[in-house]
């Protein structure tokens, strides 16, 4: 609970400033009874309608101060809340960014969107909640009970006689809800994930007409999901009839028996008074039901901070790490028997021992699976090796902080992420460069005609992941902000994919000029890509087949000539099939 509240001190004066506002409605609220008991007792009674007129001008005066209280105080107090719940979702955000790639995976970005909206929100709506009660609610008990037993001690002893069932009745309704809760969480977590799953997909679900399974999923969580809400809201919400019933029970019994003792000879109780104990009796059954709501979301409230606790004391993936001296790659690169699982069960990749030379041009190839990628997330930090090590010239890299791993690599992932926003903001996020050096690194891209079509040029606004730029635009926009940053290692993985020949021809011209010097990593599927690079690394099934030229590779490598073969539109002799699968077996 104090890993969540402890940005909340900035906005105390503001928290303290309704409070005392909601003090002060409290009090105006506590005196109208008090004022209509003269009303009754003092004017209509007496027949002097003059006291009447004054009474009912003080009462609606204070019920005027009484709403401009409420007023101010509200937008106080709110305003607050709203700026610590703004503040809660940044540092959910920041944390987000600062956690293991594994724990982001492990809540999943649905269980990540719960958390920081629906999560937060609920903690901060609770929040406001608990600032109304501590202001009105002990106010209003305290003062409608002292009042009420002053103007007849048996008409509030029958309100007090009723309390105690009303906090059973709480007591009974809360036991045991926060399981519900619970479950309905991890539930909307499920849900936002499959349906982010289905619409990113929704050309292969099509595709492969799996619609009805994944409206089946969804189907289950929703059920599921539906079940526990229904349960935990009737559980909640049959705290106010019950309480209601029994306070209106305890209502009607003073009617009666403030009735049946006016009707007594020399009797102090009065019409007035009657109407006053009935009204504090509304009074605190108002502030009863209030306690009752707020601690019904008691077992919801609990649920939510500990979701959101969760997030907030996760591990940051540079913790654990000596500050040290900084790692400065020189550009080479070593791999020494680097294997990784992503389960623990099996390796995805497994004794790939390699060296990539500072300023050389290195390719991976290889099928689907086979391992490319995951090297690619191992050198970027996102992942430590299971078994093996990998050296930035001679430093372990395995020593550093992945932040520090990060700044010697300017990375394009195989996945765009194109934002929103203008394209000079997509490329340049930080706004650290000059419209100059934006503009050259488009150009570098391949982005020059395109911004010479548009007349707003870098203002040109981008849809959400660029969905008015096409799939070679997006990844050139990528290969552009990687360029932007000066670095010894630039990976490219896959970016390539969607560009035609002559397009990706001069993209790797001007890259060959923009990066001399620097080490270049290629992912690549195309032979046409890698034949050009000073060193060629064959991946087969999570392991190093073969390292070196392309010549060198046609002749002794059986899978990389199977591939070039397969793409230069040679096809394979049928004792050539039958020799490379030996070669692949073996």
């Amino acid at each position: 609970m104090r890993e969540i509240f402890k940005g909340i001190k900035k906005y105390i004066p503001r928290l303290i400033a309704a409070y005392i506002l909601e003090v002060l409605s409290t009090l105006c609220a506590v005196a109208l009874p008090t004022l209509m008991t003269g009303v009754v007792d003092n004017g209509i009674n007496a027949g002097d309608m003059q006291y009447v007129y004054k009474a009912c001008a003080i009462m609606a005066a204070v019920t005027v101060l009484d709403v401009a209280l409420i007023v101010f105080s509200y937008k106080l107090g709110n305003e607050a809340i709203i700026a610590f719940n703004h503040d809660l979702r940044v540092r959910i955000f920041g944390k987000v960014l600062k956690m293991p790639a594994k724990e982001v995976k492990k809540y999943g970005v649905g269980g990540l969107l719960t958390r920081s909206l629906d999560d937060a929100d609920r903690i901060c709506d609770v929040a406001g909640t608990v600032l109304s009660v501590m202001a009105s609610i002990p106010i209003t008990l305290i003062a409608g009970t002292v009042l009420a037993f002053r103007k007849s001690p048996l008409l509030a002893g029958i309100l007090l006689a009723f309390t105690p069932i009303v906090v059973l009745v709480v007591f009974l309704c809360g036991r045991n809800t926060h399981k519900h809760w619970h479950i309905a969480d991890e539930e909307i977590d499920r849900q936002n994930t499959l349906i982010r799953a289905r619409l990113s997909g929704i050309r292969v679900v099509r595709a492969f007409n799996q619609e009805p399974t994944e409206q089946a999923k969804i189907e289950r969580a929703t059920r599921r999901m539906s079940k526990s809400i229904v349960r935990g809201n009737m559980r909640s919400e049959l705290v106010a009839p019950i309480s209601m019933f029994v306070l209106n029970v305890a209502t009607v019994l003073i009617v009666a028996v403030g009735a049946q003792q006016m009707t007594k000879p020399n009797t102090l109780l009065t019409a007035g008074g009657v109407l006053a104990v009935i009204e504090y009796v509304g009074m605190i059954t108002t502030g009863i039901l209030n306690v009752s709501y707020f601690l019904s979301e008691i077992p919801r409230f609990r649920t939510n901070c500990r979701r959101v606790k969760e997030l907030l004391t996760a591990k940051d993936e540079n913790e654990g790490f000596v500050r040290g001296e900084e790692l400065k790659a020189d550009g080479s690169i070593r791999f020494e028997n680097v294997g990784f699982s992503y389960t623990g069960d099996g390796l995805a990749l497994s004794g790939v021992t390699a060296e990539i030379g500072a300023g050389e041009t290195a390719a991976f190839i290889g099928g689907t699976g086979s391992g490319k990628s995951t090297l690619v997330r191992l050198l970027c930090g996102l992942d430590t090796p299971t078994e093996g090590k990998i050296f930035f010239g001679d430093k372990d890299i395995s020593a550093y902080p992945p932040v520090e791993i990060r700044k010697n690599i300017s990375c394009v992932r195989q996945r765009d992420a194109v934002f929103s926003g203008t394209l000079k903001n997509s490329v340049d996020g930080a706004g650290a460069h000059t419209e100059d050096e934006v503009r050259s690194v488009l150009a570098d891209g391949q982005m020059q005609g395109f911004l010479e079509e548009k007349e707003e040029g870098l203002e040109y606004a981008l849809g959400e992941r660029g969905s008015n730029l096409s799939g070679g635009q997006k990844q050139r926009v990528c290969i552009s902000r990687a360029l932007l940053k000066d670095a010894p290692i630039y990976i490219f993985d896959d970016s390539f994919s969607a560009l035609d020949f002559l397009t990706e021809s001069r993209l790797r011209g001007a890259l060959k000029k923009r990066l001399a010097g620097k080490t270049q990593l290629i992912v690549t599927q195309r032979v046409s890509t890698a034949r050009t690079c000073d060193k060629i690394l064959v991946f087969d099934g999570g392991k190093l087949a073969a390292v070196g030229k392309h010549e060198e590779l046609v002749k002794n490598c059986a899978l990389y000539r199977e591939i070039h073969l397969s793409q230069s539109g040679e096809g394979l002799t049928e004792a050539e099939e039958t020799e490379a699968e030996y070669e692949r077996e073996e």
